[in-house]
């Protein structure tokens, strides 16, 4: 089998049969005839990774499209996440790419900037209708002028607190729109004090890009400086170097969880918010109705701190996922249907609900809002608002090999956090392979 990994750094020679023979084909309809027979039969494959509820929404919502239409039929195609990128890549090198798929905003440009997924442009405004999303969100999904991928999804970055867990400690949570920094590390250590030192106060983001990337835009800064050519870092050594430290601090304070609680912590089920060691917790909005599903207590979602003075706010809505179709499909329009039933079919809407997160056509995202109720719990949509309220817009997707930083940065930091290094050696570490990978 083709690892990711070898498909993304050969696929440049291994997709020469996939994708350059239908490249020139794909802006007069893609597949290798170039013309798509409406009344003939279509086979088709949607494929997908996800946890259980996406794996029903998602069935439920093909086995509403094939019962609409005669003559299509999907069929479903599940892994996980690391199965489902090592059979696309041999299965796209085979030129037996699924017609469309699940694409992570993680990886479409990759895929994007190698030729493997098809150019969707032709195809918005009939049937895919996407005019009263927001002006940012239409714009996500093209790269280098090629529109690969259209939103399914979206969600921001959160700290989700266990509200009464902090309340009976004697503490409340931040009142208003924003915190920073400071307030987190106050916060945390008042949890480790409250508790008698039973509690930590915070899950250990030292290794998350998704707790980095606030980090550095709130100094006006990105992950990523994506108009470099090749991209490079968008931050300092001193950025890096400081973000380390704070985290280093808070473990010696005791206001985050140890290195082996950390080890433990692999998934929500196992998370220190769910086994109850530590009441904030670092995920995205995505994940939040999940995990209120582990636990009978009350859960809040809360903004990634902003850094006082700071000259871009942290928080920003982001594409969760897309939908792309593969450039060799033999059914271009078909699968751009597919996409337009996803987001904006009522019916559908209804079905996927908010598995994957909020959906971005603003009536789909009504017509799967939550009722929050009396508690003050914000449901996902009541969060996304509030973070378009308080935050600026994306930055930039994650660029080719942004993935491989990412898990650069997770694995130095558990190295750091083991004390297997120290953070002058692993800030120069980090920034010499980054820029190797970046290369």
């Amino acid at each position: 089998m083709v690892s990711r990994r070898t498909f993304l750094r050969t696929s440049g020679l291994a997709l020469g049969a996939a994708t350059l023979g239908t490249a020139t084909a794909c802006g007069q309809g893609g597949g290798s005839n170039g013309v798509e027979d409406d009344d003939a039969p279509k086979d088709m494959r949607f494929a997908w990774w996800g946890h259980e509820e996406m794996n029903r929404t998602t069935n439920e919502a093909i086995e509403l499209y094939n019962s609409r239409h005669e003559n299509v039929t999907i069929t479903p195609e599940n892994a996980s996440w690391d199965d489902f990128w090592d059979r696309m890549a041999t299965q796209i090198a085979g030129d037996n790419g699924a017609d469309a798929f699940q694409m992570s905003n993680q990886m479409i440009v990759d895929y994007a900037e190698r030729g493997a997924l098809l150019d969707l442009e032709e195809f918005i405004g009939d049937p895919i209708e996407i005019s009263d999303w927001n002006a940012d969100l239409q714009d996500y999904g093209v790269i280098d002028g090629i529109r690969a991928g259209v939103p399914m999804s979206t969600d921001a970055f959160t700290i989700l607190a266990d509200r009464e867990v902090i309340q009976d400690l004697g503490l409340e949570l931040p009142e208003g729109d924003t915190w920073t920094w400071d307030d987190v590390s106050e916060l945390s250590n008042n949890i480790r004090e409250a508790s008698g030192e039973e509690l930590w106060g915070i899950k250990d983001g030292s290794g998350m890009y998704e707790v980095f990337e606030p980090w550095v835009r709130g100094r006006g800064l990105t992950f990523f400086d994506t108009g470099a050519s090749p991209t490079t870092l968008g931050f300092s050594k001193d950025d890096l170097r400081e973000f380390w430290q704070w985290w280093a601090d808070m473990r010696a304070s005791g206001a985050c969880v140890p290195p082996n609680v950390s080890a433990e912590d692999t998934g929500h089920e196992t998370s220190p918010i769910i086994t109850g060691v530590a009441p904030l917790y670092f995920t995205t909005s995505s994940e939040l109705t999940g995990v209120r599903a582990l636990t009978p207590s009350q859960i809040q979602a809360l903004p990634m701190p902003d850094t006082e003075g700071g000259s871009k706010r942290a928080n920003f809505v982001r594409p969760n996922l897309f939908m792309s179709a593969w450039a060799g499909t033999a059914y271009p329009m078909e699968c751009a249907r597919f996409m337009q039933f996803w987001v904006n079919d009522p019916e559908a809407v209804e079905v996927i609900g908010n598995s994957r997160g909020v959906p971005p056509s603003p009536s789909s995202a009504e017509l799967v809002q939550e009722d929050s109720g009396e508690d003050g719990l914000l449901t996902p949509s009541e969060y996304l608002a509030l973070i378009t309220e308080i935050g600026d817009p994306m930055d930039a997707l994650t660029p080719r090999a942004g993935r491989e930083v990412y898990q650069l940065l997770s694995r130095t930091a558990e190295e750091l956090r083991f004390e297997q290094t120290d953070i002058p050696t692993a800030v120069d570490s980090f920034f010499d392979q980054a820029a190797s990978l970046l290369a």
